[in-house]
């Protein structure tokens, strides 16, 4: 089995940013493909609450990026 490396901090101009915020990010444009598939499909008026829908799936993505990628 091979051993796992450990993420490196991303320099940007000199300010070390965490590996944390690539999740962030990553989490954030998957979310954007979502709500545009779930928008053309006409699924949007299936939730009761649809702005608290797309924090517990932004929350969903973002966990299982860190489990699975970490």
């Amino acid at each position: 089995m091979k051993p796992m490396n450990a993420p490196r901090d991303i320099d940007l101009g000199g300010i070390l940013v965490d590996p944390f915020v690539r999740y962030l990010f990553l989490a954030l444009v998957i979310l954007m493909a979502i709500r545009f598939v779930v928008g053309r499909l006409g699924l949007r008026s299936m939730f009761a609450n649809p702005p608290l829908a797309e924090a517990a799936l932004y929350v969903c993505i973002l966990v299982s990026l860190v489990a699975f990628w970490l």
